[in-house]
């Protein structure tokens, strides 16, 4: 028996290893070009009080349906969430119901356009939380796949473990199981009402990894965002840039490299890859787009290049880390947990930068109390370590999340901006899960850094409505609750 033990603790551990040093599948974690960025247009959507009523701002998918609507050759759509399961939540507090589904709009919208173009190529890339890890269909996936819509579920064992003491378990004993569709019996926990998923679903679920991407690629445009196509999501304030150009290959060249290592190889995906805007052509293993014109690194003006995965953790800080004494630090941020990003603020602060935080206060998520982990512990943190000269303000969230990923570093008249899919934790920025920002470097006065530094401002100063809280609105001190927090930032054991 003591044999066996220590043989069973052997290919755990064997286990544990390989799964935080294996290799990256080819075109993950990228660093691509600088682009021509002067056609940059960013977008939002908010959820806020006016005059005592609650108004919601929607741009985003309206902005994704237009950009279907024109596309001629391909749309390629790559969404970690896209189901309706949820939105029976109400949210309470005066919020309205939504108006319409995201999930069905975005549907039809793709369907219509392969109805009308049957030449169109069209690609979907999701996430396993969308068929429960496989242990049911997901019926809008299903529809698209039908009307020739090339679904890609991505394939999470390719990725590093960010939840290594149990994934190491799994790929040494239980990855083997696989999930039968159509026999789960455990409770779902995207909703109570969404199918019931099997024993190897669950066990699949808490690996904790994810494709959290959420853009929307034609030949003609992309936009890269923080927000879902998601029902039960459809109240949350989120951020998008819209972009056009060379930018279009790189971002192309990503989700090709995704569908590849998720074993599709098929004449859909060699259709996207084969139409890029002003001729030339896409590689698709990850380094970027052959076009003609291509624009250096030291390109003036308004520049923008890809990030992805672990490139976004880098540059983050190598953005924070160059900051000088009157320099500006913007940040809008779900989750805010990663231990370098946090050091690298309150080091800015100490240098003399500002440093302005607008946090999601982690009150809710889809009805259920959170308890303020882990934002309420990171934000105290911070004030301790600068003695209280890093500005934070919250949210004032009604149900909703403020689930804005966006930062803005001013120095002088120029400024730097990433905003994305990544939240600011160990596991969206240390190649865990698979992730796609922007970086845009621009003059004070570019269209896109106006638009940006004005929603801050907006938010910041309340302007025309009531959007954040002062710190002491939420402001918390728990020594358990920083414990908790600090050890699944640490150990991975936490969904964040």
């Amino acid at each position: 028996m003591k044999a066996l033990l220590i043989v069973l603790l052997l290919v755990w551990f064997l286990g544990v290893i390989y799964g935080l040093c294996k290799a990256l599948p080819p075109g993950i974690s990228i660093t691509g070009p600088w682009r021509d960025g002067e056609g940059l247009t960013f977008l939002h959507d908010l959820s806020y009080e006016l005059d005592g009523r609650r108004v919601q701002e929607e741009r985003i998918v309206a902005a994704m349906l237009a950009e279907i609507a024109r596309a001629e050759q391909f749309v390629v759509v790559d969404m970690f969430l896209f189901n309706r399961w949820g939105a029976e939540w109400d949210g309470g507090d005066g919020l309205a119901p939504t108006r319409s589904s995201p999930v069905e709009r975005v549907t039809e919208a793709l369907v219509a356009a392969r109805q009308a173009r049957p030449r169109l190529a069209v690609m979907f890339v999701t996430d396993e939380v969308n068929t429960g890890y496989g242990s049911y269909p997901e019926p809008h996936l299903a529809r698209l796949a039908a009307r020739g819509v090339e679904v890609v579920v991505t394939d999470l064992s390719r990725l590093r473990d960010s939840n290594p003491i149990y994934s190491g378990l799994w790929r040494s004993l239980l990855q083997w199981w696989r999930p039968v569709e159509g026999r789960g019996r455990l409770p779902n926990p995207m909703a109570p009402e969404a199918p019931a998923m099997g024993l190897a679903s669950w066990l699949k679920l808490l690996n904790f990894k994810a494709n959290h991407r959420k853009l929307l690629l034609t030949e003609k445009a992309a936009l890269v965002g923080s927000g879902n196509i998601h029902d039960a999501s459809a109240r949350h304030s989120n951020i998008a840039f819209l972009a056009s150009g060379e930018i279009v290959g790189d971002l192309l060249a990503g989700e090709l490299a995704v569908a590849r290592f998720s074993g599709h190889d098929s004449p859909a995906s060699a259709m996207v890859a084969a139409g890029p805007p002003g001729g030339g052509r896409f590689r698709g293993d990850g380094s970027g787009a052959v076009a003609p014109g291509e624009v250096g690194g030291e390109m003036g003006g308004t520049r923008v290049r890809v990030l992805s995965e672990g490139a976004i953790g880098q540059q983050l800080l190598a953005a924070l880390q160059a900051t000088r004494p009157g320099d500006l630090i913007w940040m809008g941020q779900f989750y805010l947990t990663d231990r370098r990003v946090m050091a690298a603020l309150v080091a800015a602060v100490r240098r003399g930068v500002e440093v302005r935080l607008i946090l999601d206060p982690s009150r809710d998520a889809f009805g259920r109390d959170k308890r303020g982990i882990p934002n309420r512990q990171s934000a105290a943190r911070l004030k301790a370590a600068t003695d209280d000269r890093l500005r934070i303000r919250w949210y004032d969230t009604r149900g909703e999340q403020f689930h804005v990923k966006l930062t803005m570093v001013q120095r002088g008249d120029r400024v730097v901006i990433i905003g994305g899919s990544a939240n600011l934790t160990r596991r969206n920025l240390a190649d865990y899960n698979l992730e796609t920002c922007l970086e845009i470097q621009a003059g004070v006065e570019a269209a896109v850094s106006v638009a940006v530094a004005d929603f801050f401002h907006r938010l910041w100063e309340n302007r025309a409505g009531e959007y954040t809280l002062d710190y002491s609105a939420f402001a918390e001190k728990s020594a358990g609750k920083a414990a908790l927090a600090a050890w699944q930032e640490l150990s991975g054991m936490g969904t964040f």
